[in-house]
């Protein structure tokens, strides 16, 4: 099963994480690790924040293990605990350029309650192959509901959730959104015969 991965790295500075992906081979332009799907860095007011889709934990702890760790602590980066969520959605849409990293969380919100939400959203029919993201991923975990957008611009965020987002909302509950620019990333999408 798919699993989403988020690490708050308060501090960490965009050098040290391009130290950390050239110690473990992951850029723009490298070999992907095996099970990676998406990979983002965003720089954010206090630091980076690392998203990370895989395929399953177990290729997520085999990275964590041998590669990841060591790479931290090479590049001078402090410890921190990832956040892991199993994934319940997972699109790529019809968005061109990953600029903007957009992360909600969504408190008491159910899996049964985004499906209808987004039921209600005709940008999300036939799959969401017209879904104006570059990627739309959405994991529930016990405390509610994650999503996070890769975004061409964040104005572009902003007009689908005026259009399509807020109107679709039946019960409204209380979200914390974050949005900030992302710094490096790596879309393998998923193999079809996988």
């Amino acid at each position: 099963m798919p699993v989403l991965m988020t690490l708050e790295l308060p501090g960490g500075t965009t050098a040290q994480y391009d130290r950390a992906t050239a110690v473990v081979g992951l850029a723009e332009d490298g070999d992907p690790p095996p099970g990676l799907v998406v990979h983002i860095c965003a720089a954010t007011d206090d630091g980076i924040e690392v998203v990370d889709v895989w395929d399953s934990v177990s290729s997520l702890d085999e990275f964590a293990r041998n590669r990841l760790r060591p790479a931290l602590a090479d590049a001078g980066l402090a410890a921190a605990t990832p956040h892991i969520s199993p994934v319940h959605a997972l699109l790529f849409g019809t968005g061109k350029e990953p600029n903007v990293l957009v992360l909600l969380h969504a408190a008491g919100v159910t899996g049964e309650e985004y499906d209808a939400l987004v039921s209600r959203m005709p940008l999300y029919a036939g799959g969401g192959v017209n879904h104006p993201a570059v990627m739309h991923l959405a994991a529930i975990d016990p405390d509610g509901l994650r999503t996070v957008g890769l975004w061409d611009t964040e104005e572009g965020y902003k007009t689908f959730a005026q259009s399509q987002l807020f109107p679709a909302i039946a019960n409204p509950h209380h979200f914390v959104l974050r949005v900030w620019p992302v710094h490096n990333h790596v879309l393998v999408r998923p193999r079809a015969d996988g």
